[in-house]
C-alpha cells in the first residue's frame, strides 16, 4: 500500500513542523468539507508543512464494527498501530523530530514517540 507525504516549504531543523496525519477517505476528500485544501492553505500561510496521506484506515485506533470477536478486534488494532508507525517513519525519514499536529479531533498517536517524534502542540484545522 502506498502512503504519501506532501511537503510544502523547508522542513528546516525538523522541530515544530506543522503536520497533518490524514486518513484516506475518498468520498469526503473529493466531495466533502475540504479538510485537505484548508490544511494546505495553512501550510502556505506559515511557509511550511507536511501532509502525510495514510491509506486504508492507517491512522487512529480502529472501531469494532459489527460486534467482531475481541481477538479479531485486538489483531486489527495491532495492525493499525503498525500502520501509524509507517506515518511516523515517513516523518522521521523527512528529518522531523516534533510536529504541530493539525486536527479537529485530537488522538493519541503512541506510534510517533517510538520513532522519536513528539507532538509539540495540537492545533485546529480552522483557525
Amino acid at each position: 500500500m502506498l502512503h504519501f507525504a506532501f511537503v510544502h516549504g523547508s522542513i528546516g531543523d525538523g522541530r515544530g513542523v506543522p503536520a497533518r496525519l490524514h486518513r484516506c477517505d475518498i468520498v469526503n476528500d473529493v466531495f466533502g468539507a475540504g479538510t485537505i485544501p484548508k490544511v494546505l492553505q495553512r501550510f502556505k500561510e506559515e511557509g511550511r508543512g507536511i501532509l502525510v496521506y495514510l491509506r486504508d484506515g492507517s491512522a487512529g485506533v480502529p472501531v469494532n464494527f459489527g460486534g467482531a470477536e475481541p481477538a479479531e478486534s485486538d489483531r486489527q488494532r495491532a495492525e493499525q498501530w503498525r500502520e501509524v508507525g509507517l506515518g511516523a517513519q515517513i516523518l522521521r525519514d523527512l528529518g522531523v523530530t516534533s510536529i504541530r499536529l493539525r486536527t479537529n479531533h485530537p488522538r493519541t498517536y503512541v506510534g510517533l514517540s517510538g520513532f522519536g517524534i513528539e507532538i509539540a502542540s495540537v492545533e485546529p484545522i480552522d483557525g
